[in-house]
């Protein structure tokens, strides 16, 4: 498996966001979390790569800007040569489209995007607020508004399982 230091992780993010401190700021916030959340879930015994997580989690917006920004990412970081992380960025907008069960392992894919769904730029928030912010952008669009309702809920039962996990509320960590 070939996964980016953190300083190349770094790298790659400025060369394709320098023109964006504050995405720059908000990938390190959110690799932060991420790093922090799959510590406290190693210590209670789950088996996570954290490699994996801080790379993803700094790379995650690395394309932000363009079009469907995740599989952007995920490709650009094939060719660079990190599948595995690529795999996680490219789900880390909605999870692939699937709510995890609460028989699976938690993932790095999981960490991530709760970590991610826990900023709004580089302001730490709930998933309540996060979404309630789209919700009030997109109040008069029917069809928006019911992919945001999914989301919100696939966020909210992320964050459960990785608090039943914990044994904690996430804004503990």
């Amino acid at each position: 498996m070939h996964v980016p230091t953190r300083s190349q992780a770094v790298e790659i993010l400025e060369k394709y966001q320098s023109h964006s401190p504050e995405r720059i700021a908000h990938s390190l916030a959110v690799a932060e979390l991420a790093v922090a959340i799959g510590r406290a879930l190693t210590a209670k015994g789950h088996v996570l790569d954290m490699a994996r997580i801080e790379a993803a989690a700094i790379l995650h917006d690395m394309l932000k800007g363009q079009p469907a920004h995740e599989i952007a990412g995920a490709e650009r970081l094939r060719s660079l040569g990190y599948p595995e992380v690529a795999a996680i960025v490219e789900v880390h907008t909605r999870l692939g489209g699937r709510t995890p069960v609460p028989e699976e392992p938690i993932s790095e894919a999981e960490v991530v995007y709760i970590a991610d769904k826990s900023y709004r730029r580089t302001n730490r928030v709930t998933i309540e607020a996060r979404y309630g912010v789209w919700r009030n952008t997109w109040q008069d669009n029917p069809e928006r508004l019911r992919s945001l309702t999914n989301g919100e809920n696939r966020a909210k039962a992320v964050r459960e399982r990785i608090e039943q996990a914990l044994g904690r509320p996430l804004g503990d960590i």
